[in-house]
């Protein structure tokens, strides 16, 4: 009986998986990444680079890639390509859904007026960071020198530390096993073991600091705004390491704390 249970258990799965099949746009999806192959490192692309960062034909990333610009998303000008301005109109749809500008950005602005420097908002995005929000403070000192929308490594900052802290220790250990570990200075650690070690002290603290591992010089700090089972969500700041690291740390992880805090209990992040 069991048996026969599960073998209809199986069909059922594979019937569902076949239908879904059946419903997905392959094209669309290459087309998807035609998209994501640009970054801030390849801000223009030729199809042969498109081709081998997709890992398409050309014939088919040449196909997607036109098919972009005529739609208004890439920009050709003889052999490369870039992004248009219109793929913020993608973005700017999730951001107004969520209500970015009403629950979001206020309670970053305040709270980094309060620490004296730009607080990040973050989520993880396939093994990357990914930066969903920044304050916009006056004379704050920038954070880490990226807007929304951009990703940035995720072993050697607080904001990728404190989200691999915020998953179950064996999907941090997933993580970090597909993820890129260079070496950006002298103190980025370049051991997996050691890494998780890190991530497991800022599961068990519930914060995360690191100390010129992406930057010399530079002090990173990260909390979690998520709750369990949550989608990963992480606020966090970084400075110049001052004359008193303690007290520098003590401020400015209570002032995400608070930041964190009053989103959760905004519910603002609650359906992302």
């Amino acid at each position: 009986m069991f048996r026969r249970t599960e073998g209809r258990c199986r069909i059922f799965v594979e019937e569902t998986m076949s239908e879904q099949d059946r419903n997905i746009s392959s094209s669309f999806a290459k087309g998807l990444a035609v998209l994501a192959a640009f970054d801030a490192a390849t801000p223009t692309l030729t199809l042969a680079d498109i081709a081998r960062r997709t890992g398409q034909d050309r014939a088919t990333a040449r196909r997607g890639a036109l098919t972009l610009v005529q739609a208004g998303y890439l920009r050709q000008q003889g052999r490369v390509l870039s992004l248009t301005p219109q793929v913020l109109a993608l973005s700017g749809g999730f951001l107004q859904a969520n209500q970015f500008g009403r629950k979001v950005q206020p309670v970053l602005n305040r709270h980094a007026r309060s620490l004296g420097a730009e607080i990040t908002l973050a989520t993880l995005d396939q093994g990357r960071v990914l930066l969903l929000a920044q304050s916009t403070v006056e004379h704050a000192p920038v954070t880490y020198g990226f807007t929304a929308g951009a990703h940035i490594p995720l072993v050697h900052t607080s904001l990728g530390r404190m989200l691999m802290g915020c998953l179950p220790e064996e999907d941090a250990a997933d993580t970090l096993a597909t993820a890129d570990i260079p070496r950006h200075t002298e103190q980025s650690l370049t051991q997996p073991d050691q890494i998780l070690e890190r991530v497991a002290t800022a599961r068990q603290q519930g914060y995360a600091v690191t100390d010129s591992e992406f930057e010399t010089g530079i002090i990173g700090y990260a909390v979690p705004v998520s709750r369990p089972e949550q989608r990963p969500i992480v606020v966090g700041s970084s400075s110049p390491r001052g004359v008193n690291p303690a007290q520098d740390t003590e401020q400015s992880l209570r002032a995400l704390q608070l930041c964190a805090a009053e989103l959760r209990q905004s519910q603002a992040l609650a359906d992302l």
